[in-house]
């Protein structure tokens, strides 16, 4: 406090303490004010936090979701993991495009490992993403499974048709679905059929997979034209009635036949597959088709149209998925030019080159994988069954010759196929039919 004398009187100078008085009134204000301030502060940027987290958390839980489903599909390269003490192991890999079937899961922001359905393995979602159930071939589920198992070596991969599927670091065993086919064995696996290589197959043993027993024979039936409804055959020998042939269709279904293609068929004279029961089906010619495909359709049955190729301009009235179209030739479908025969089909006194020419085309025109032929009125001769083969068919059918249209398992000769012709029912009785099954 300082002193002044004015007029000498003594007057005292409290104007600096009063500021501070003031500074420390304000000061006793603003503290509870900063100290509210702080914790409202903390309070905001905590809350902010809190829902920075919870929008992070929203996000991630969405993310997750985003590849849940009842079916997804691989993405990349990936383990498939076993858990063991809380820690996920690598058992295997599996392949991209590969579809897998996951368990129920309500998923939360703390999962990472999706779990696989009917087993103990896991995926991390990262390596997938949402799918519908695939479109599974089952028709190797009508094939009998051998008494014969492959045990694989330590290390192998299972593919599906040519793309890896699965790859595992342990030998296991399997059933033999088809055995040795193109130098693969084919087993199921994921409920699905696979082949593995025989370079990975350390060796096969004797098991006791099924009961059933393998058909000893095989018989194809030879049709030729269905007729349209309600319109009556002329030549009761090359047509059916289109009434007649579901009633005939209609028993093979209701009686559990299986209805084998030209590759089943190869396989199953080969010994690479087994049928309890099977059937083979064949079209000559390819006139009045649409019949045909709509009763093969309605029971699923599976059936081979022999085509005349130069009496169709294309083959679109054979699409089907139950329908396959071969060779009946292209242009030696024609009788009586040549002596003997059945009937002196033009394939008999055409020379090699001539057959081999006319073959070629008719392989260009169906557009399809050559695996088998048929003669034209089942005429044939040595020189015909070298063309056939030279060209690259797998089988040729020669119609009524052998044992009434059966075949058996590495004893026929592919390339003489036995067929038995069906006549309408007017000339063939239902039960003669069944007869020839």
């Amino acid at each position: 406090m300082k002193k002044k004398k004015i007029d000498d009187i003594e007057i005292i100078d409290d104007e600096k303490p009063k500021k501070k008085l003031k500074k420390k009134a304000l000061l006793l204000l603003l503290i509870p004010l900063i100290v509210v301030g702080g914790v409202i502060g903390f309070v905001v940027i905590n809350n902010q936090n809190k829902q920075k987290r919870l929008e992070e958390e929203k996000k991630l839980l969405e993310e997750i979701k985003s590849h849940y489903g009842e079916y997804v599909k691989v993405t990349k390269k990936t383990s498939l993991l076993v858990k063991k003490d809380d820690k996920y192991e690598e058992e295997m890999i599996v392949y991209p495009d590969v579809i897998l079937e996951l368990d129920e899961l309500e998923p939360n922001v703390d999962t990472k490992y999706f779990k696989l359905k009917n087993n103990d393995y896991y995926i991390d979602y990262h390596n997938i993403e949402k799918d519908s159930k695939e479109e599974v071939d089952n028709r190797y589920k009508n094939y009998i499974p051998f008494n014969e198992n492959i045990v694989t070596k330590d290390k192998f991969t299972l593919f599906d048709g040519e793309k890896e599927a699965f790859s595992f670091n342990k030998s296991m065993e399997f059933p033999i679905i088809i055995n040795d086919y193109e130098d693969k064995y084919y087993i199921e696996y994921h409920n699905k059929l696979l082949n593995i290589s025989k370079d990975d197959v350390k060796e096969t043993k004797k098991a006791s997979n099924t009961e059933k027993k393998n058909q000893s024979k095989i018989t194809t039936l030879a049709y030729h034209q269905v007729e349209d409804e309600g319109v009556q055959c002329k030549d009761l020998y090359v047509c059916i009635n289109k009434e007649n042939f579901d009633k005939e269709m209609k028993y093979l279904k209701d009686n559990n036949y299986f209805t084998l293609t030209m590759e089943e068929l190869y396989m199953y004279l080969n010994g690479n597959i087994q049928v309890e029961k099977g059937i083979v089906l064949t079209f000559d010619d390819g006139y009045k088709a649409k019949s045909t495909i709509e009763i093969l359709e309605k029971y699923d049955l599976m059936g081979t149209i022999f085509v005349i190729t130069k009496s169709f301009d294309n083959m679109d009235s054979f699409k089907s998925n139950n329908l396959f179209v071969q060779s009946h030739t292209h242009n030696m479908h024609r009788n009586y030019v040549c002596p003997g025969g059945s009937q002196g089909g033009a394939i008999l006194c055409s020379s090699e080159k001539e057959i081999k020419d006319d073959l070629k085309l008719s392989i260009e025109k169906t557009g399809e994988e050559p695996w088998a032929m048929a003669y034209p009125f089942y005429d044939y001769n040595e020189k015909a069954l070298k063309a056939v083969k030279d060209v690259g068919f797998k089988m040729s059918f020669v119609g009524r010759a052998g044992v009434m249209g059966k075949a058996t398992p590495k004893v026929t000769n592919l390339y003489k196929i036995p067929r038995m012709t069906v006549w309408d029912l007017s000339i063939m009785s239902f039960s003669e039919w069944k007869s020839y099954l």
